[in-house]
């Protein structure tokens, strides 16, 4: 099988099994950074409120992130292959900083999957709260179709540019967010990782052999890389959350809102279990995209 073909194959694979095991953790990330109750409180406590004895409410709009992970990681990964092996030729730049580059452009091209998909996702998220509030509303109202329809029907009349102006929303946040994160994420995961099969050749025990890495080896790797990825880049998704889980928001009054509600720090609200989870994705979504590659080789 062509490289390109196990690439997607391998990112199809990623996509699904990170999705499940990171979004309920996800969920809880999205009401600790959005609820003045819930950011004050623990992942336990967050977790059991939500859920109220049903922990299948967690994965409420799961449907929505499942499509965007599948999608993303195709893009994720193709570009960042594509981009790192033509600006690995370039006299200007090494193989270090090149890994960098195609990380950051991996994650400007998947910005424009996400931003629309965390939208959806977002709103369903945020209407467990919703039902909470209101004994008579339903789950049925706050499903993705009935919300896109909503906003796709503006005065009962088709309003398409107001339709994709408002899925993406906070849209400049998550390039910021998406470059930073696939930056780090995928450019120090190459880093370490060729650092650690250079030293693997070179030893006595491996000599001049190819070997691939081990499982333990990928989660530590990745889960590494991922929480380092996460940390710098969760100011920017704090802000994309307030302003998709609000009402047409700007950046700046999103950014004085999360300010206003406590300092510096809020901009890392759940900061505990949203890097968690990101520890959980990476390495999940790492570990099932090279063993896959490596069956599909």
């Amino acid at each position: 099988m062509e490289k390109s073909h196990r690439i997607i194959v391998g990112s199809v694979v990623a996509g699904c099994f990170s999705t499940v095991i990171g979004h309920p953790l996800d969920t809880i990330k999205v009401h600790q950074q959005t609820n003045l109750v819930f950011s004050k409180k623990g992942i336990i406590d967050t977790t059991r409120l939500l859920a109220r004895g049903n922990a299948l409410r967690l994965f409420r709009g799961i449907g929505a992130p499942m499509a965007n992970q599948i999608m993303m990681n195709s893009v994720m990964f193709s570009v960042f292959n594509n981009v790192k092996d033509s600006a690995s030729q370039s006299e200007f730049l090494n193989a270090n900083e090149a890994s960098f580059i195609a990380g950051m452009f991996s994650g400007f091209a998947t910005a424009f999957i996400s931003t629309p998909m965390d939208w959806i996702k977002i709103q369903a998220q945020i209407s467990l709260s919703q039902v909470r509030r209101s004994e008579q509303s339903t789950y049925t109202q706050y499903a993705a179709l009935p919300l896109l329809k909503r906003y796709l029907l503006r005065d009962g009349r088709l309003d398409i540019p107001y339709f994709v102006k408002t899925l993406y929303s906070g849209h400049m946040a998550n390039l910021a967010r998406e470059g930073i994160f696939t930056a780090i994420y995928l450019g120090m995961y190459e880093n370490i990782t060729n650092a650690v099969k250079g030293n693997r050749k070179d030893s006595n025990k491996f000599p001049g052999q190819d070997w691939p890495l081990g499982m333990g080896t990928i989660i530590f790797i990745s889960s590494f890389t991922g929480a380092c990825a996460w940390l710098c880049n969760l100011p920017f998704d704090t802000i994309k959350t307030v302003m998709q889980a609000g009402e047409r928001i700007t950046m700046k009054d999103a950014i004085r809102s999360i300010y206003n509600s406590g300092g510096w720090r809020s901009f890392w609200r759940g900061a505990r279990s949203s890097t968690l989870r990101a520890m959980l994705v990476t390495s999940s979504r790492m570990l099932s995209y090279e063993m896959t590659l490596e069956l599909l080789r």
